[in-house]
C-alpha cells in the first residue's frame, strides 16, 4: 500500500503493560494503527511506504492531558503569583482580555511540543465576546493545530465570592466592593437556563474524532443541585462526559462539611451523580468513605500534582486511590511545574510526588509505568477514547510521538534500564521530535507545522501588553482589597475539621511511642 506510513523507533513502547521492542515500527494509514511489530517485518509487509523515525528514536502513544483550561500565557506570565485558590482565582479577574483564538492555539502548540495529542478543555468564559463566539474561536483554534480535543464549557451558579453565606459576606464589605462585585457577577457568561442545551447542541454539531463536547460544572461548590440535577439526566441520555473540580482544598472540604452535612463526594453520590462518565479533578482531600464512593461507582479522578502545589492545595492521595482500584488520571491545568505546559515534566513530578506514602521499606509508590498509564490509557478512557486511544495497536487512532532518545541517554544509560524509566528520569519536553495525531504528522523536527506559532506568541504578547485603562486599575486596586476580606472570612476554617494525612512526611515530635 502506497499510502501506509511507516513509524519507526530504535525502541517501542506500544503501551504501559507492553515490554519495550527493539527496532519497532508501527503502520499508519489513515487515520488508524494497521500494525505494530518489528521494523524488518513491518518494512516487507509495506514495501512501497514511506518510512519517518529513526533508531535514535522512542516510539510511544500520544499522551494525554486529562485537565486543562486552554491558556496560551500562564497566568504567571498575566501578572498573577501563585497563592490559595480561593484568592487566587481573584487575581485572574485583574487579566488584560486575550483574543481566544490565538490564546486556546497557543496552549495547544505548547502541548503538542510536550507529546500531548489530545486533551480536556474546560472553557473558562473571557465574557469580552459572546459566548457562542469563544466557544466557535475555541474549538477552531483546536481543529487548526491539530490536537486532539473533549471540549467542556464551564458553568457555575453558586457561592459567587465565598462558600457558604454570600449575602453576609456581601454586605460586610465596604459599600464600593459591594458596587463592584454586584455590578460584575463572577458567574459564566453562559445563563444556567440555558447551559443544558447549549452543550447538547454542541455535541451534535462537533462530535467527531477530533472533537468530543463534554459538560463542565465547575464543581458541587459552585453550582446548584438543581443544575447538576439536569445535566445529571442530560449526560445519562446522551451519553455525554461530565468534568467536574471537587476538593481541590481544604476549605471545600470544610464547606461539604459545615454547610452540607456531608463530604462533596458523598453529596454527588447521594444525588447520583458519581459514575464511570464523571471525572473528578484534584480531589486533594477526600476521606477514606469518598475513596470507596469512587471505586465502587468507577467515577474517574484527574491528579493535577504542579497545580495542586503551586496554589497550596495539598498532596492528592494518589497512591490509596490506585490501592482502592480508582482509576486515575494525570492532567496540567494549565498550572505546570516550570510554567511551560510541559507533560512530560509533569509525569515526572508525579512519579517523585508519591515515593512516600509510608515510612516503611517497602512502602507502595506508583511506578513509572503505573504513570504512563494514567497519561495514556487511563486518560483516554476518561476522555471517553478508551478503546480508540492510549494504546498503539491496530485499529486504534494513530496518535504517536517520537523521542530523541539517543540525546536523552548521553553519554550512557545502563542498557537494562526501562525506557520508560528513562523517559521519567531523563526525559523533557524538548526530546520531543515528531507528533503524529489521527495518522496526520502535526510536530517535525518539534516544530508545529499547522500554524504560525511566533506569530500567536507576538499576538497574545501584544494583546497582553496594552496598558489597563483606568477602569481596570480601579478593578485591580479594588480585588487587592477584596482578597483581604475574603482571608478575613475564611479565618479559623482549617480548625473546624480533624486531619489524618495519608501520606507520612515529616513529624514535629520526638521520642519512642
Amino acid at each position: 500500500m502506497s499510502d501506509v506510513t511507516i513509524v519507526w523507533g530504535g525502541i517501542l513502547v506500544a503501551a504501559h503493560d507492553r515490554p519495550a521492542i527493539p527496532e519497532g515500527a508501527v503502520a499508519v494509514l489513515g487515520e488508524r494503527v494497521q500494525a505494530v511489530g518489528l521494523f524488518r517485518e513491518i518494512s516487507k509487509q509495506y514495501p512501497n511506504a514511506k518510512i519517518i523515525g529513526g533508531s535514535r528514536f522512542l516510539l510511544i502513544p500520544g499522551l494525554i492531558n486529562g485537565h486543562s483550561h486552554g491558556r496560551g500565557l500562564s497566568s504567571f506570565q498575566r501578572g498573577a503569583l501563585d497563592g490559595r485558590l480561593e484568592s487566587w482565582i481573584w487575581e485572574t479577574r485583574k487579566f488584560i482580555p486575550l483574543p481566544v483564538y490565538e490564546d486556546v492555539a497557543y496552549s495547544a502548540v505548547r502541548l503538542l511540543r510536550s507529546g500531548v495529542t489530545a486533551t480536556m478543555h474546560n472553557h473558562l468564559f473571557s465574557r469580552a465576546i459572546p459566548y457562542e463566539e469563544e466557544i466557535q474561536q475555541a474549538i477552531r483554534a483546536y481543529q487548526d493545530t491539530g490536537l486532539r480535543v473533549l471540549f467542556c464549557p464551564a458553568i457555575g451558579n453558586r457561592n459567587p465570592f465565598v462558600y457558604g453565606n454570600n449575602e453576609g459576606f456581601l454586605t460586610s464589605l465596604p459599600r464600593s466592593l459591594q458596587e463592584l462585585l454586584t455590578s460584575s457577577p463572577r458567574q459564566s457568561a453562559l445563563n444556567p437556563e440555558d447551559y443544558v442545551k447549549v452543550v447538547k447542541d454542541l455535541h451534535t454539531d462537533h462530535r467527531t474524532s477530533m472533537c468530543h463536547i463534554g459538560f463542565g460544572p465547575l464543581g458541587p461548590q459552585w453550582c446548584t443541585r438543581d443544575l447538576l440535577c439536569q445535566i445529571k439526566k442530560e449526560a445519562e441520555n446522551s451519553g455525554i462526559r461530565i468534568f467536574i473540580h471537587a476538593l481541590e482544598t481544604s476549605l471545600q472540604k470544610t464547606f461539604g462539611l459545615q454547610d452540607l452535612g456531608k463530604t462533596l463526594v458523598r453529596f454527588m453520590f447521594d444525588m447520583g451523580l458519581l459514575g464511570p462518565n464523571l471525572v473528578i479533578g484534584h480531589c486533594v482531600w477526600p476521606s477514606q468513605e469518598d475513596l470507596q464512593l469512587l471505586a465502587g461507582t468507577c467515577t474517574g479522578v484527574t491528579h493535577h500534582p504542579s497545580s495542586n502545589l503551586r496554589l497550596q492545595s495539598g498532596i492528592a492521595p494518589v497512591s490509596p486511590m490506585l490501592e482502592a482500584g480508582i482509576r486515575v488520571g494525570l492532567g496540567l491545568d494549565g498550572q505546570g511545574i516550570n510554567d511551560n505546559d510541559d507533560f512530560i515534566q509533569e509525569m515526572k513530578l508525579c512519579f517523585l510526588l508519591h515515593r512516600l506514602s509510608s515510612l516503611e521499606l517497602d512502602s507502595y509508590y506508583p511506578s513509572s509505568r503505573e504513570i504512563f498509564r494514567m497519561a495514556t490509557e487511563d486518560n483516554a478512557v476518561l476522555l471517553g477514547y478508551g478503546q480508540e486511544l492510549g494504546r498503539l495497536e491496530p485499529c486504534r487512532f494513530a496518535d504517536l510521538v517520537l523521542l530523541d532518545f539517543g540525546e536523552m541517554r548521553y553519554p550512557f544509560i545502563y542498557e537494562a534500564q526501562d525506557p520508560i524509566d528513562v523517559l521519567f528520569y531523563r526525559g523533557k519536553g524538548s526530546h520531543v521530535h515528531t507528533v503524529m495525531v489521527n495518522g496526520k504528522v502535526i510536530v517535525e523536527g518539534g516544530k508545529v507545522l499547522n500554524v504560525d506559532e511566533e506569530a500567536l506568541a507576538m499576538c497574545l504578547a501584544e494583546a497582553a501588553s496594552r496598558p489597563r485603562t483606568r477602569k481596570e486599575d480601579v478593578l485591580v486596586a479594588a480585588l487587592e482589597e477584596l482578597k483581604r476580606h475574603i482571608a478575613s472570612y475564611y479565618k479559623g476554617w482549617s480548625d473546624r475539621v480533624a486531619h489524618r494525612p495519608y501520606y507520612s512526611i515529616n513529624s514535629r515530635i520526638g521520642g519512642l511511642i
